[in-house]
């Protein structure tokens, strides 16, 4: 994917007009503006303001170019910044970043993604936020995505953005069908299931195609480790301990058959939804071929009908978990820029901003005061910021270098467990023997 670059400074212009003259001179990454005024017999002031422009690089947002239409100007104005930004597709932008942080060049401020993160950090790919001289507002931001920027002593990003996943779902569908909100446990969620499926028979008699309780992506979605980590901790399991991967424990194994059970076993769930991908999951929700889902707000946010959300369930030996995702921005230490990167950062945590921001790009903020800006007022907001950001047990991915292999690991061993059973070729001992397998390329990817 080529790269999209954006910038209001591309040009510079001189222009010479009688005495007076306005001189654009670039240096040190900083534009010098110098107005003369005269009155026709001489100068009679003469005043200078610098602007610096900061090359930022972010992950593709179709946000990101209105954002800096309109706070371009304010960053100007107020802290003589200007943002020469570009984006890069994340097919490249692993590639990118470890040449940038390996040749000492680049961004001075660049976006990061939290389980590139440990790595990075390693090869000093990025400036400790302490030292640069940004302070987390932290009696204002959720303290899990910030977690998240802290590894091996340094504070590595602030988090703009962040993805929890909350159980959507269409309120009308589960009022017709007698349930009221979102599943508790997964006992619920197939109790929930059976009342649903017998309002479902009702209305394809009225001519409807058949319609499920629930859905979500499976083997062809990215993110279905994501979804894997739920189950298990919901479950009480964990993916890690000590440094090693114990994601094939008896907790976990649970976890995996009832996933796929869900729709090969239990008539929760489409059959097909074993093999769906983002895409499948999104249209059969808009569609309202299922009823719920467990997902963050951007797709929620493109449809108009009547929506609720609630906690994740939780299964027999566990509580209530999500999975979050979380982008964070970060300070190369290559940069000469350092005041005007931190005056930057700064700005985008303001509960303003940040709201604007997370809006934009169909994410939540991450700073608290954010929900109460006018881009999160509605009771699906107010009730996801309540349920889901302050009443669940919210964890991303293990910060630990070499976590790529581990994700790959396990891709490929739910993957294996969701096409048999969407084949029909699964059979008992398969999803140990398949976790068991990837638990041990994971080891000896951490180096166990």
């Amino acid at each position: 994917m080529a790269d999209k670059v954006r910038s209001s400074n591309r040009r510079r212009f001189i222009q010479s007009v009688g005495l007076g003259s306005v001189v654009a001179l670039a240096g040190c990454g900083s534009n010098s503006t110098t107005e003369q005024q005269t009155d026709g017999g001489g100068v009679t002031d003469t005043k200078s303001n610098a602007v610096t422009t900061l090359q930022v690089r972010h992950f593709v947002n179709d946000h990101l170019e209105a954002f800096y239409e309109k706070h371009n100007p304010i960053l100007k104005k107020e802290h003589g910044i200007e943002v020469d930004f570009e984006t890069m597709g994340w097919d490249v932008a692993r590639r990118k970043q470890n040449n940038s942080i390996s040749t000492r060049t680049g961004p001075d401020v660049e976006e990061i993604a939290s389980t590139w993160l440990p790595k990075q950090v390693k090869s000093d790919g990025w400036m400790d936020l302490g030292q640069a001289g940004v302070e987390l507002p932290t009696d204002d931001i959720y303290d899990a995505p910030t977690e998240i920027g802290n590894f091996d002593g340094v504070t590595a990003g602030f988090p703009w953005f962040w993805g929890p996943r909350g159980h959507v779902y269409h309120q009308p569908l589960l009022e017709e069908a007698g349930i009221s909100g979102s599943p508790e446990s997964w006992d619920e969620l197939l109790s929930h299931a059976k009342k649903y499926n017998k309002q479902a028979q009702a209305w394809e008699k009225e001519g409807h195609n058949t319609r499920y309780l629930f859905g979500i992506p499976g083997a062809n979605n990215f993110a279905v480790v994501q979804y894997y980590m739920m189950f298990v901790w919901q479950n009480g399991g964990q993916m890690l301990k000590d440094g090693k991967a114990v994601f094939d424990s008896d907790r976990a194994v649970e976890a995996m058959n009832f996933y796929k059970d869900l729709a090969t076993e239990h008539n929760v769930s489409p059959k097909s939804m074993v093999e769906w991908n983002g895409v499948a999951r999104n249209n059969a929700f808009k569609s309202k071929r299922i009823a719920s889902t467990w997902q963050g707000l951007r797709v929620a946010n493109s449809i108009e009908t009547e929506l609720g959300v609630g906690r994740p369930p939780a299964g027999p030996n566990g509580e209530s978990s999500t999975f979050f995702g979380v982008n964070l921005m970060g300070i190369h230490p290559w940069t000469d820029k350092t005041d005007a990167a931190a005056t930057y950062l700064k700005y985008l945590m303001k509960p303003k901003v940040n709201a604007e921001l997370a809006k934009g790009s169909g994410f939540l903020p991450t700073i608290k005061s954010s929900f109460e800006k006018e881009e999160f007022q509605g009771d699906l907001y107010q009730t996801f910021n309540n349920e889901v950001l302050n009443n669940t047990n919210a964890k991303t991915a293990p910060q630990v270098v070499g976590w790529g292999d581990v994700s790959g690991a396990i891709k490929s061993a739910t993957t294996d467990i969701l096409t048999k059973a969407a084949t029909g070729t699964w059979s008992k001992g398969d999803t140990e023997t398949a976790l068991k397998q990837a638990a041990t390329q994971a080891n000896s990817a951490l180096g166990n």
